[in-house]
């Protein structure tokens, strides 16, 4: 249903017009085949759609093409990508403490998003940071909810101190850094159920800079380049972290961490269409993952989905999923489903400011 309407809205948008490049162009292909030409239908805005109609060279099968290098183009020469760090996503050597606890200092970019509720504040759902003024998470988060901040540094939520390891090797941790959110940016295309959810991404600006200091407080590399972002995941092995339900039932206080597989499309297709539901029809702008046992749950919701590689001639993590939904029943035969960071880069760039 999202491919057959992203194949409209393009058409809509090339329809008439004419190459205007003024280049040679070894890359035309249909609309849909081009994943920055899907993501600037998504920003929704009158740049992307100016840019959109240079790029159109014809058409094939009755879909438009595009000259896809223009529109990629773009990206790698944004001028925001300077905003990104690219001192982020570092992996800890300490992989696991116990069972699925994180180490201490392993993800320094998680955030908890606290919420004014009836009952008083409570942490819903989780983010990642992305430079010292803005975390990622996902726009279910903070649709029709009152956010009072972001926790950055936590690890065990019920203590002041956090210490892991056994003596005379014992490391403790204290410092944690509460901040006031200034502005709250929902993706502007994002609509959450009843209906099909889509384009669910969000951006909580920070009314002040985070101190990367602190070992516990550092940011969480982005698919920024072309190279990252038409990397092939399938069939790799993703990491999750966040404080969401255990297999108890019962919400974790300290930050968790699992592996999760990474499904194809098709396979992700079909396990949802068994379900009788057509959410994943929504292919190109979504990621399946997890298994039987293993997957995201409740609380987890705008946590990242992590999978390590080259960046900056380094291997780091790089965050290529946001947790949005999954099954009733977490850890079932159903994988989790995350929002595509790589399709929605155009729209964190063109968002974020210094």
């Amino acid at each position: 249903m999202f491919l057959r309407r992203t194949v409209v809205l393009l058409s809509v948008v090339l329809l008439n017009c004419r190459n205007v490049l003024g280049q040679s162009c070894n890359d035309c292909i249909t609309v849909t085949d081009c994943r920055e030409a899907v993501e600037m239908v998504n920003q929704n805005d009158a740049a992307a759609t100016a840019l959109l109609r240079r790029a159109f060279c014809g058409f094939g099968a009755r879909r438009p093409k595009v000259c896809c290098s223009a529109l990629q183009a773009k990206l790698d020469s944004h001028p925001n990508l300077s905003l990104l760090p690219e001192n982020c996503g570092f992996i800890d050597g300490d992989r696991l403490i116990g069972g699925m606890k994180a180490g201490l200092y392993q993800f320094p970019w998680m955030a908890l998003i606290s919420h004014s509720t009836r009952s008083g504040l409570k942490f819903q759902c989780g983010g990642t940071l992305i430079n010292d003024r803005y975390v990622l998470t996902a726009a279910h988060c903070m649709k029709n909810l009152q956010i009072a901040g972001v926790r950055i540094g936590e690890y065990d939520y019920r203590t002041e101190t956090d210490c892991v390891g056994e003596p005379p090797k014992v490391e403790c941790e204290s410092k944690i850094q509460d901040i006031r959110v200034e502005e709250a940016i929902l993706h502007p295309a994002y609509s959450g159920r009843p209906g099909p959810v889509l384009n669910d991404i969000g951006l909580l600006r920070l009314s002040k800079k985070v101190d990367f200091t602190p070992k516990n407080a550092k940011p969480i590399c982005l698919p920024i380049t072309h190279e990252l972002r038409t990397r092939p995941i399938a069939n790799l092995n993703a990491t999750l972290a966040g404080w969401g339900f255990t297999e108890e039932h019962v919400p974790s206080p300290t930050l968790l961490t699992v592996s999760v597989p990474v499904h194809t499309v098709e396979a992700c297709r079909k396990q949802y269409n068994r379900g009788k539901t057509t959410e994943m029809d929504d292919t190109l702008n979504k990621i399946c993952a997890g298994t039987y046992g293993r997957d995201s749950c409740n609380g987890d919701s705008g946590g990242p989905l992590m999978i390590a590689g080259q960046y900056k001639d380094h291997q780091r993590y790089i965050q290529y999923g946001v947790v949005s939904y999954g099954p009733r029943q977490c850890g079932s035969d159903f994988p989790g489903v995350y929002t595509d960071v790589s399709k929605y880069m155009g729209w964190i760039l063109d968002t974020i400011k210094p």
